[in-house]
């Protein structure tokens, strides 16, 4: 993320994450079956030794495409300079962002498979062709997320962080029923990578001159959010808990995304100081 916003410029700098944001769902809509085809045809440890030759190429495609220069490698470090940068309000505010973003998300994600089987009452076969409709709307979304924090970045991310507290309680009321939870899932897909791009955008404008923190800062927020999200649902579930139940605490965590993001805002406004520049920019 840090050497993508550095090869573009400010403005295009929430396009530049959901490009790469976009990385991930198109990998999910032909990576999952293209991998399950070669594990099918030439065993499981097959798919791996694809992964590592798709690995070897991305490595060389960096060494060749990706300009000298640029990234926070290029840039001095100073640990305190990096550290002070979480005293922030926007970035400690995103990362709490992100952990909701991440418990909304992966909740419903890591038990979709039994929620659609024993809830919504689809067969077995027809749960992966689910998730290609999520992976696409989740494509679809993550585009309009970049055009959305180039444009306007906190407005726009508190109104999806609300609609998403709404699609929540629209996929508790439309799980026993197929066609409106698809529609749901859907759109709830969309939202989730529509709203990673300004909260990512959001974290490194506020960490320019930090960028080896932010550089960590992105991926360990998801991690934790990912980690919180499934032992949450595992909780739940063991504690009899329906299936059903899941998309409930998506809406707790939405609604205290919403505030969250409400309060950094008029903090934001309130103080008046504007984001810092990257180390060696322009005043």
């Amino acid at each position: 993320m840090v050497v993508a916003v550095s090869l573009v410029p400010v403005e295009r700098r929430g396009r530049a994450i959901a490009l790469i944001l976009a990385g991930l769902t198109v990998s999910n809509i032909i990576g999952v079956p293209i991998g399950s085809a070669i594990g099918g045809s030439f065993g499981w440890r097959s798919t791996f030794w694809a992964m590592f030759g798709l690995g070897l190429i991305g490595l060389a495609l960096i060494a060749l495409l990706v300009p000298q220069g640029v990234g926070p490698a290029h840039q001095p470090g100073n640990l305190g300079r990096e550290f002070r940068a979480l005293g922030r309000q926007q970035v400690w505010t995103s990362l709490i962002l992100m952990l909701m973003l991440m418990i909304a998300q992966m909740m419903p994600y890591t038990y979709i498979a039994p929620l659609l089987r024993d809830v919504t009452g689809l067969a077995e076969q027809t749960i992966p062709i689910v998730l290609l409709v999520i992976g696409v709307g989740s494509t679809i979304g993550v585009f309009i997320g970049g055009r959305l924090a180039d444009w306007k970045l906190m407005p726009s991310l508190i109104t999806m962080l609300a609609l998403q507290a709404v699609m929540m309680v629209a996929m508790y009321f439309a799980a026993p029923y197929p066609a409106a939870m698809i529609t749901v899932l859907t759109i709830w897909g969309a939202l989730n990578f529509s709203i990673g791009a300004p909260i990512q955008a959001r974290i490194l404008s506020w960490t320019a001159d930090a960028p080896n923190l932010a550089s960590a800062l992105i991926p360990s927020g998801f991690n934790i959010g990912i980690a919180i999200a499934a032992s949450l649902g595992a909780v739940l579930l063991s504690n009899g808990l329906p299936y059903r139940s899941i998309p409930l605490l998506g809406v707790a965590s939405m609604t205290v995304a919403t505030l969250v993001a409400l309060a950094s805002l008029w903090a934001e406004r309130r103080a008046g100081r504007p984001a810092p520049l990257a180390q060696g920019s322009a005043a």
